[in-house]
């Protein structure tokens, strides 16, 4: 994993043909769902996104801060930053590139923020499907492909699956 900083998250996602923040650029977006509310649910919900994204060999996970966090919290992930030899703060380098070999830091990454008191709001950008995830109180979802937005749909909300 390595941490980029702004300027570096807006030349990878103009490498890869994605939009920065596509919900502040106005993109229509794609998919729209509930997150759950108990934590049991949410770090399940962590794995299964971890999964369902491994398909895609660069994930760019990028944390918008607010002032809503635990101190508790941000010092965890300032741990988990520190344990991969990051030393700027979130604030200097918010983006997390992960390649296909570290998936088990982006399952741990995952799992921390969706399993936090608070909620943390954060974006996902997925290549080579170009799927982009903003999470906060809910999973909004931008993607080329109808089969990775169906089938979040699918495991956030089966009781409404056809």
């Amino acid at each position: 994993m390595r941490c980029l900083t702004n300027s570096e998250i807006h030349k990878w996602l103009a490498g890869q043909g994605m939009h920065h923040q596509p919900l502040e650029c106005g993109v229509p977006v794609a998919g729209d769902f509930p997150i759950p509310d108990e934590r049991r649910s949410r770090l399940m919900l962590a794995d299964y996104l971890a999964d369902l994204l491994s398909k895609d060999g660069n994930k760019l996970l990028e944390i918008l801060p607010g002032p809503q966090q635990e101190t508790e919290d941000w010092e965890l992930l300032d741990r988990f930053r520190a344990d991969l030899d990051e030393p700027r703060p979130i604030i200097a380098a918010p983006g997390h590139l992960f390649k296909s070999g570290d998936r088990r830091e982006f399952r741990t990454l995952l799992s921390q923020l969706l399993g936090s008191r608070d909620v943390w709001s954060f974006y996902i950008y997925a290549a080579p499907s170009r799927t982009t995830l903003l999470i906060s109180n809910r999973i909004e979802v931008w993607s080329p492909k109808k089969g990775m937005r169906n089938e979040l749909g699918r495991h956030l909300m089966p009781q409404q699956a056809a």
